[in-house]
């Protein structure tokens, strides 16, 4: 059984694709902080953004389980897999949600820490762990559109990963493998 090498699940080229992304949140967040240029063109970077890194995720996501198809996985190999997809994506939004109130503080209600940085990354965080488990508490609401749509790209993803991803997760592996098998034999 494979473990953390080329062939599982978790695969150390693939944290760096990640962290590049989180690098570039953490950019759209810095140039939101200094005001520089105009925050609806800044909302709309962070929202061009958000929309690619989704498409980001979705593909590794699907890539990871494509290129394991056709190995013996164990179950913490897979539980790492999910573990390690979630972390990064809560971490990404939570920087994203950090990144649009920074842009415009009007876009969500229910921030109490005004002016301090390190518990607003632990605010939006927790917003994100919130917002990805779905239990949305409703303390912190978006009040603008970008809020919103940042939000639901969030919802969505968390809906694809555990449910079409976990519920599915060998079928999907089947379904790769038995396609992999036919294009060999052709």
């Amino acid at each position: 059984m494979k473990s953390k090498g080329s062939n599982g699940l978790f695969h150390l080229p693939n944290l760096y694709k990640f962290l590049f992304v989180i690098f570039i949140g953490v950019v759209i967040f810095l140039i939101g902080r200094q005001e520089l240029g105009n925050s609806t063109v800044n909302e709309a970077i962070l929202f061009v953004y958000s929309l690619a890194k989704t498409v980001f995720f979705f593909s590794l996501l699907f890539a990871r389980i494509r290129e394991t198809a056709d190995h013996q996985l164990d179950y913490k190999d897979i539980l790492t897999f999910i573990g390690y997809n979630t972390l990064l994506i809560v971490i990404s939004y939570g920087i994203d949600y950090l990144c649009l109130y920074e842009i415009d503080q009007h876009s969500f209600s229910g921030i109490t820490t005004r002016g301090q940085l390190i518990p607003h990354i632990i605010t939006f965080i927790y917003f994100s762990i919130a917002t990805f488990s779905t239990a949305g508490l409703g303390d912190i609401a978006p009040h603008t559109t970008v809020a919103q749509l940042l939000i639901s790209s969030e919802m969505m993803l968390s809906w694809f990963l555990t449910i079409l991803v976990i519920a599915n997760f060998s079928s999907i592996r089947e379904t790769f493998k038995q396609k992999s098998s036919s294009d060999k034999t052709q």
